[in-house]
């Protein structure tokens, strides 16, 4: 599956794919990254039994990491290096082995050095996780 270009320039674009999002941890994970625009980003996860908490569920540090990799490439999309200041999450409904889900992140607040974005992850059209982040602009 290609991912979607939403309006980058194509160099950009390119980088962000091809170098950035080609990550040793994102391909532990198993993330797809679906599209990417300008501040946002549609990011696949389909979690393997690797994933599972002891009660059998899909692990809360694993979509945690998916929420703070889809803000943080939202942000870079905007042409940001981004590094996580604070995120806070909300845990609304459990996500099950194997169960695809899609995380949508998006910038809220662009500044210089800080920016402010959320993510939702979506199971069955329901908003699973909810979540948002600060990030630190390293680009000088």
């Amino acid at each position: 599956m290609e991912t979607v270009n939403k309006g980058l320039e194509q160099g950009f674009f390119e980088e962000i794919v091809n170098k950035n999002f080609s990550s040793p941890f994102i391909e532990l994970m198993g993330y797809k990254m679906l599209e990417i625009g300008k501040g946002e980003v549609a990011i696949e996860f389909n979690p393997g039994k690797e994933m599972l908490n002891a009660l059998g569920i899909v692990h809360g540090g694993s979509t945690a990491a998916l929420c703070d990799t889809a803000m943080g490439f939202a942000v870079r999309s905007l042409g940001k290096i981004p590094t996580t200041v604070e995120m806070k999450i909300n845990y609304l409904l459990p996500i099950n082995l194997n169960e695809r889900v899609i995380a949508r992140g998006r910038v809220i607040k662009e500044g210089e050095n800080i920016c402010v974005a959320e993510c939702e992850i979506i199971k069955d059209n329901k908003i699973a996780v909810k979540s948002i982040g600060t990030y630190f602009n390293l680009k000088k």
